[in-house]
């Protein structure tokens, strides 16, 4: 998975303290699921294994600073899941958010049968309840509870994690084996804990542990209903709290919002951009779900900003932190006070998967593309040996054919630069696609070239050679300037460090010695088959970037060809 512009590791922030306070809460928990699940998976190999663990676990989470740490967590985690259910401004969320929301609500439920049958037992009646006991209680009756227990508490805490870690710039390389483990673990756990159950329920129980079961049930049943009861209460009343709140915002005076597209939605004074936008039905990007920790739902406040509330304390640490200008705001954090007219600046993949021409991109986007450029090689000389008509004639029709390459490889050509020119990939597409179109463009025009000299053998002073430079990165894609008439669109372009690379590495072909020169980036996004034997590696030096930037040097475009599989 990639990312749009400002979700880099070097520009995430780490949210409010209330986040701060829910994430680490949250990673505490998973870590104590964690060991609850090894704790089970070790049932595959013996009920001695689970108890050697078990005896681990309790001595970390049964001692003095264990449990203030476990259930400090988890009376943390409790309390701002609640506050933030009650503190919802929207029903539009989306649907990870969602998921979080109703895991979050039914594993209190099922897990106070757990807590009851384990801890309570344990302080109230005097018992140690060791994994021989917990088999005997949960099976069979209780294997489909735990088993959703166990299922509930694993997704809600994998999927936390995941839209924690997806801003980070290692996280997309190693999701897949993240994938993996996320899958393996809860499989393991519930298959374990009831393998070593059906060993045990051959074990005869004698009368003593019959009557021992029979009391932690006669204690644990009705505490269990009353506090499920409790909890029912308690959900009922925050439905009417919301409900209440929700029906109250119909009567309130309402504030315009001008997303300056034709689209003025009302919003109540107090949401934020992002729910406005949400609640209207109008994508607007948020990686990181609001927290303040990504800045791809930063937008620009085009009126005064008197209408808006101010930066928040992790808002203005973000926004300083990738120089933003001051009116530019974080959507999940800046609220609606009066009237005001607001430009979001990252837009979300669905909104540009139409074609440029329909133009979501007037006022500019930031997408993940892949820019092209294309130099004639020497075309002085052939200039200086040809007339004014022949070179129209020349420079028309090998540009007739490059152009027709780009756009059969969904590339679009930004503008000619004399003997050159400018295409970008990507603005319909994903950037591992936008990376793979323009290889396989730039391969194709190779080809071109040496077809359109042949046939103007007559007019050339010598073959037509061209260098091509290819880098995959954010850009800022959008229609500047006026066309002539100053009343239609004027042409979509793309501006940023990106196009300065791939242009540094159009240049470079002819110091590399190359037909073409691409970057790292294109590389690792278009995934080629057998890259190794495909060119010389190298790095090059771009005016105002401090890194140098790590290329591939292409003299043969048949080992390109090949390794894109397009003979």
């Amino acid at each position: 998975m990639t990312l749009p512009l400002g979700t880099s590791a070097s520009q995430a922030g780490n949210g409010g303290v209330v986040q701060r306070l829910r994430l680490w809460s949250g990673l505490v928990l998973m870590v104590y699921a964690l060991m609850h699940f090894i704790n089970h998976s070790l049932g595959h190999i013996s009920l001695e294994a689970m108890q050697a663990m078990l005896f681990i676990s309790s001595a970390t989470w049964g001692s003095v600073p264990g449990n203030i740490v476990l259930y400090g967590a988890l009376g943390v985690h409790l309390a701002l899941g609640s506050w933030k259910i009650l503190s919802l401004r929207t029903l539009r969320l989306p649907l990870w958010q969602w998921a979080q929301i109703l895991l979050g609500v039914a594993i209190p439920f099922l897990l106070v049968t757990h807590i009851i049958f384990t801890r309570g037992v344990e302080s109230q009646l005097g018992l140690d309840v060791d994994y021989t006991g917990e088999l005997a209680i949960l099976w069979p009756a209780g294997a489909l509870q735990q088993n959703l227990l166990l299922l509930l508490v694993w997704v809600h805490g994998i999927v936390g994690l995941h839209f924690w870690l997806r801003i980070k710039d290692w996280y997309p390389r190693w999701l897949p084996l993240f994938a993996a483990i996320a899958v393996l673990i809860p499989v393991l756990a519930m298959t374990g804990w009831m393998a070593a159950a059906r060993r045990e329920a051959g074990r005869v129980i004698d009368q003593d542990e019959q009557a021992v079961i029979q009391n932690i049930y006669d204690f644990a049943l009705p505490l269990d209903a009353t506090i499920k009861t409790w909890i029912m209460a308690f959900g009922a009343f925050v439905i009417f709290a919301l409900a209440t709140k929700f029906a109250s915002n119909r009567f309130r005076k309402h504030a315009k919002v001008d997303y300056g597209n034709g689209k003025i939605v009302n919003a109540t004074p107090g949401q934020t951009l992002l729910e406005v936008s949400r609640s209207a039905g109008i994508p607007h990007m948020s990686v990181c779900g609001g927290r303040a920790r990504c800045s791809t739902c930063r937008t620009l406040i085009v009126s005064d900003d008197a209408a808006i509330s101010p930066r928040t304390g992790a808002e203005d640490d973000l926004l300083q932190k990738i120089n933003a200008a001051p009116n530019i705001r974080l959507a999940c954090q800046a609220k609606v006070h009066g009237n005001l007219e607001i430009r979001p600046l990252v837009q979300p993949q669905q909104q540009l998967a139409t074609p440029p021409n329909l133009d979501p991109l007037g006022w500019g986007v930031e997408r993940e593309v892949a820019i092209l450029f294309l130099d004639i090689r020497g075309f002085s000389r052939i200039s200086e040996k040809s007339l004014p008509y022949d070179i129209v004639f020349i420079l028309n029709s090998f540009f007739a054919e490059i152009t027709s390459e780009i756009e059969s490889a969904n590339g679009f050509v930004d503008k000619f630069m004399g003997d050159g020119l400018m295409a970008i990939f990507g603005l319909t597409s994903s950037p591992a696609e936008a990376s793979r179109d323009a290889l396989i463009a730039a391969a194709n025009c190779q080809k071109a070239t040496a077809s359109v000299s042949r046939l103007l053998t007559q007019h050339l002073a010598e073959p037509i050679r061209i260098g091509i430079g290819i880098h995959t990165g954010q850009a800022i894609i959008g229609r500047i300037g006026k066309t002539a008439d100053q009343k239609g669109p004027s042409r979509l372009t793309a501006v940023g460090d990106s196009v300065n690379i791939a242009a540094r590495l159009e240049s470079a072909t002819k110091e590399l010695k190359s037909e073409i020169v691409f970057s790292k980036a294109t590389l690792e996004h278009s995934r080629l088959k057998n890259p190794a034997n495909m060119g010389k590696r190298s790095s090059i030096k771009v005016h105002n970037i401090s890194t140098p930037i790590e290329v591939i040097a292409v003299k043969d475009t048949t080992k390109l060809a090949n390794a894109l599989d397009i003979g």
